[in-house]
């Protein structure tokens, strides 16, 4: 019984599933020497190798070890905010250093070492609020220089930029006639945000672009083309229905909530449902969605759906890259996409899985530092191109 108790409580510590209070307990129970054989059996079963001596003492695994200490805390005092870490490798780490307290260190006080950092330029910032309007007319609108408030208006609809980045349009007057259309698009490094004509809000990720009609009154249904990412929140009217339109697919919505992935250069197009009931569609093919699931059309136009955490999926809109589970190059084309830099492989690919998450608006040195710690990746820049090496 009590080997299952220490074996419990050292695995929800090693994951930081235990709170501040029992964290300390628990390493204070360590400290005091109590079950130390039974505690070192503990950690070599997780380690599936005996902790060998010489590792212990060498000063960048203690400098390691001090910044895992750090992050398994901060983790801790704010679950709602993850790190980028490798969680096999976390479990690892975070281990050892209870094997380093075992032999006498204690890590409160920081090493003079230090791990060593991606050498990064200043001249990559993060994305930014921005897009381009172009009219049904072919006019060009560079939102990010243009001043707050009315824009133009268009066939009765009035066309307004908010302060807070967003693109509102707001019918003034019916009109009939001929339907134009408005195209909203981004380029790498800019997000953004619009309310069209039928209440739909629509936010918009970095090299997206959103094709859709001036106003939807005389139409039987209200559609609109994507390319790239964009969330949806859906305005109800059943009498028309919502359809997004991407290469290969249609998803046919009432009033919702969901995420349409389809960049050009992903393995597949992904719809994430998070409210309400969608119909998805490719070729032949149909699947209903129901909240919490995600289907995927793969390139060889398989559709097929499964369950999800939809949290990860939608974190971009709430300004914050979320990975869980994600392989280096799903990482590496967010980033590619948000701080407008080319990404370049060399040597062998690292196979490792990536989870946690950090703001978008950090400084790119920022992400790069936390994905090298978890040892399984390294960076290098030349001016705007960012080289993933092994």
């Amino acid at each position: 019984m009590e080997k299952q108790i220490l074996q419990y409580t050292l695995k929800q510590y090693v994951r930081g599933e235990l709170s501040e209070e029992n964290s300390r307990a628990f390493l204070s129970h360590i400290k005091s020497g109590k079950d130390r054989l039974l505690i070192l059996e503990l950690i070599q079963e997780m380690l599936d190798d005996p902790i060998e001596q010489h590792l212990l003492e060498r000063p960048e695994l203690l400098a390691l070890l001090d910044h895992t200490w750090e992050q398994i805390h901060f983790q801790i005092n704010k679950p709602k905010v993850r790190s980028i870490w490798s969680w096999k490798r976390i479990s690892a780490i975070a281990a050892i250093l209870i094997g380093v307290l075992l032999v006498g260190r204690w890590l409160f006080v920081a090493t003079t070492s230090t791990v060593p950092q991606a050498h990064v330029r200043e001249e990559i910032s993060p994305g930014k609020q921005s897009a381009t309007l172009t009219l049904a007319n072919g006019t060009q609108i560079h939102l990010h220089e243009t001043q707050d408030g009315q824009i133009v208006e268009e066939s009765g609809i009035k066309i307004s930029k908010t302060q807070d980045g967003q693109l509102i349009y707001e019918v003034v007057q019916h009109t009939l006639g001929a339907v134009g259309q408005n195209t909203l698009s981004t380029t790498k490094g800019e997000t953004y945000r619009i309310k069209l004509p039928d209440g739909t809000h629509v936010w918009l990720n970095a090299a997206s672009s959103i094709s859709y009609p001036v106003r939807f009154a005389n139409e039987g249904t209200r559609t609109v083309q994507l390319m790239g990412e964009a969330y949806f929140e859906v305005a109800k009217d059943p009498k028309h229905p919502f359809i997004v339109q991407t290469k290969d697919q249609q998803v046919e919505v009432l009033g919702t909530h969901f995420n349409v992935n389809s960049y050009a250069d992903e393995p597949a197009i992904q719809t994430t449902l998070l409210e309400g009931r969608v119909q998805v569609s490719s070729h032949n093919q149909k699947l209903q969605l129901f909240p919490g699931q995600q289907s995927t059309l793969t390139a060889n136009g398989v559709l097929r759906s499964k369950q999800i955490d939809a949290t990860p999926i939608i974190a971009w809109t709430n300004n914050e890259f979320m990975f869980d589970g994600d392989d280096i190059e799903s990482v590496m084309r967010k980033i590619e996409r948000w701080y407008n830099v080319d990404v370049i492989y060399q040597g062998k690919k690292t196979t490792e899985k990536f989870g946690g998450g950090i703001s978008r608006f950090d400084n790119v040195q920022k992400v790069l530092n936390l994905l090298e710690k978890t040892g399984a990746v390294h960076f290098k820049i030349d001016g705007k191109t960012l080289y993933v090496l092994p």
